[in-house]
């Protein structure tokens, strides 16, 4: 028996009729499985050259017509021939069931492909109008941001220039006054060593009085032009030792610290990055201060220690055990020209701390003050220190 392979080119119908003839009288006369199983070949043979299952029918109807009178009985060749049929038939059916089952496989998925497809379109289309939307937000943040950072540069360049017309202007007079004041000084000392004797005690008062007052104004004046020269200053910025610069700061108040019997302690100091002439003038003001401000009655102790630095910043604090500062004008004593003594009690022009606040902030620091009336007061310096 020849059977066409499925690898093979469409068979003709006459062709598939010769064939399935030639099978079931195999299977007929010798009952094997493998004559059975060549219903399938037979089959897949049939649908490949397109042949229906009517058409099969016939040409199964035509092929047992020629073994109603094989040498066997009659009972064997029906159920042979019926059982050839059905496994021919099977592989129609189960042709059929798949082309059903892969048609409506096929739909649903096409179903759901067009369903996604479109939630896709619907996405994209929001998508494409938020885009838009944050596209012009954006665009008007950034048109907005450009416009106040116009502003701002205009507004520095306003503070720049008023901060330095400020600082001219304030050199300017402080200059201006300390000659006619120095002159002041000198004819009231003059005038002291050549008429203090004709004078009454009245006038020689008086004259204490004066000279008192024009030293008081020298003092303001020089405290002025220090202020003015760290407003318009354009120094170098470098490494500074906190440390030794406080030594140096101890030597220049020798006389000071001696006359006061005070103990002045100073701890290991970090270094930091600043300008070491303004760092000198910040502490020469908190140690004097700390030394003036004294308890008139207990041995005056001063204490310069740092702490750990939290992030990138040096904290240094400036420790005193004098008279202290009332919770209610710890903030005041950074304003310029703002005392809470008389000048009678405790000289000075009211421009120390405001100096020292100023050159905090220029070293992108600050300073503070934490103190209990009666017992000593503690300035807090926090400066930025050595990068690792």
């Amino acid at each position: 028996m020849t059977v066409l392979r499925a690898d093979t080119e469409a068979p003709e119908p006459a062709l598939v009729a010769a064939t399935y003839k030639a099978a079931l009288q195999a299977y007929v006369v010798t009952g094997n499985e493998e004559d059975l199983s060549s219903a399938y070949d037979c089959a897949r043979l049939a649908l490949r050259a397109g042949v229906s299952i009517g058409e099969v029918g016939e040409l199964h109807f035509r092929a047992a017509q020629h073994l109603r009178s094989a040498p066997l009985a009659r009972a064997q060749v029906t159920a042979r021939i019926e059982e050839f049929f059905l496994e021919t038939i099977s592989v129609y059916d189960m042709a059929l069931h798949g082309y059903g089952e892969s048609v409506a496989r096929l739909t649903a998925e096409v179903q759901e492909r067009k369903r996604v497809e479109e939630e896709l379109r619907d996405v994209t289309f929001e998508l494409a109008q938020q885009r838009d939307l944050l596209d012009q937000q954006v665009k008007d943040r950034t048109a907005q941001l450009r416009s106040r950072l116009e502003e701002l540069r205009m507004v520095n360049s306003q503070l720049q220039q008023t901060n330095q017309e400020q600082a001219q202007f304030s050199y300017a007079i402080s200059h201006d006054l300390k000659s006619p004041v120095n002159t002041l000084m000198m004819m009231l000392d003059l005038l002291e060593a050549d008429h203090r004797e004709v004078l009454d005690a009245e006038g020689r008062e008086l004259l204490d009085a004066a000279r008192a007052t024009t030293r008081r104004m020298a003092h303001m004046v020089q405290d002025v032009l220090r202020y003015a020269r760290l407003v318009g200053q354009e120094a170098e910025v470098e490494m500074v030792g906190l440390t030794p610069l406080c030594q140096t700061v101890l030597a220049d108040l020798r006389a000071e610290t001696q006359k006061a019997g005070a103990e002045i302690r100073i701890d290991p100091l970090p270094v930091v990055r600043g300008v070491a002439s303004q760092l000198h003038s910040l502490f020469l003001n908190l140690l004097s201060n700390a030394v003036k401000f004294r308890h008139p009655t207990r041995p005056c102790r001063i204490e310069v220690k740092a702490v750990p630095p939290v992030g990138c910043v040096a904290e240094i604090h400036v420790c005193d055990n004098g008279i202290g500062i009332d919770p209610a004008y710890q903030q005041r004593i950074f304003s310029l020209f703002q005392r809470l003594h008389t000048y009678e009690e405790y000289s000075g022009s009211g421009i120390g701390l405001t100096l020292c606040q100023r050159i905090a902030g220029y070293h992108h620091g600050d300073i503070r003050v934490s103190s209990t009336p009666g017992e000593g007061a503690c300035f807090i310096i926090r400066l930025w220190v050595e990068e690792s």
